[in-house]
């Protein structure tokens, strides 16, 4: 080869489909991830708590025909600061079953996928972007014809690969396990809109987060500094929330007998905590959101996290190839 053809050239091969370019970023991506076993352990233990919703939701549909488990179910609504709903599940618990599906649905995503999903993340994300950052994969990214939105695009699709199959995917079996233990397939018209709002719930899960970690993954070739600043974040966040809404908290409210959260503006703090912001939209989204406050300022902040979040990688990646 002549001394002067070396160097970058124009592409003569065959062009992927622009739509379908992430797709082999993500697939790369996902089958270096699935390599280790410690993830595969987490997908698995990842699964366990859904049997706590699933015997919920076949308590409650038994409940209808065995008057004797309503107090069982009764008993858990309240659990949940559900007392109303307890009320009318027994009394008549055909037009309870749209609420009681969707209040045992939102726990399951706010507790323990929740957590799950922090700890999947934190172990995931950190390494997509700052591993080709430290070994220059990146180069090799685009030496073929894929733009920075692709290749943010198809580093996304990995985390959401993962956690839908452990949020998602999850949820949705539990709405079918609600159908197939209905009396007959007319519960579908009275709960079809379930569906969509865990996918909306799921959107609003995976999708900011994606763009959180990712930033913090393009900032440091060290992906343990990007894993510390995400659990981080919702430890600090966590705390800060609960030290500040307790600080709001009267003396006499805090003595024995006394309700230490009546009157606390929770709003004015949620923002502060990733848990807490993502439980208001999503109790929202489920029509459940019982807590003072307007919804819109949480879902402003997701956006901008997601915006921003995404623009960082996108600067990054560029600065990284103008060198």
């Amino acid at each position: 080869m002549p001394v002067h053809d070396l160097g970058y050239r124009s592409w003569d091969g065959k062009r992927m489909a622009p739509l379908l370019r992430p797709f082999f970023v993500a697939r790369s991506g996902v089958s270096l991830v699935w390599r280790r076993k410690w993830l595969r352990t987490i997908l698995m233990l990842a699964w366990l708590p859904i049997a706590i919703p699933a015997f919920g939701i076949f308590t409650f549909e038994y409940s209808a025909t065995e008057p004797e488990l309503r107090g069982l179910v009764a008993q858990m609504l309240n659990e949940m600061n559900r007392p109303e709903l307890a009320m009318q599940s027994l009394n008549d618990p055909s037009r309870a079953r749209h609420e009681v599906w969707s209040v045992l649905i939102l726990t399951y995503f706010r507790y323990p996928q929740l957590t799950t999903m922090v700890l999947l993340v934190g172990l995931i994300a950190p390494m997509l972007v700052s591993y080709d950052l430290r070994s220059k994969a990146y180069l090799l990214y685009f030496s073929r014809p894929l733009s920075p939105a692709e290749y943010i695009l198809g580093k996304s699709a990995v985390v959401w690969f993962f956690l839908g199959a452990i949020v998602t995917v999850p949820a949705v079996i539990l709405y079918c396990i609600g159908v197939l233990l209905s009396p007959d397939l007319s519960v579908v018209g009275e709960t079809w809109d379930i569906l969509l709002r865990i996918i909306a719930a799921s959107l609003v899960l995976l999708i900011p987060t994606t763009a959180l970690a990712l930033c913090y993954s393009s900032w440091t070739s060290e992906s343990r500094y990007a894993s510390f600043a995400w659990f981080a974040t919702w430890a600090l966040g966590f705390v800060a929330y609960q030290i500040l809404t307790y600080m709001n908290v009267s003396p006499s409210q805090r003595r024995p007998g006394g309700d230490p959260w009546a009157a606390v503006d929770f709003d004015r703090w949620r923002l502060l905590s990733p848990y807490h912001t993502l439980g208001k939209v999503q109790s929202w989204l489920f029509d459940l959101d019982a807590t003072e406050g307007s919804v819109w300022p949480a879902i402003i902040l997701l956006v901008a996290v997601t915006v921003i979040g995404t623009w960082i990688v996108r600067r990054r990646i560029i600065a990284r190839l103008s060198i």
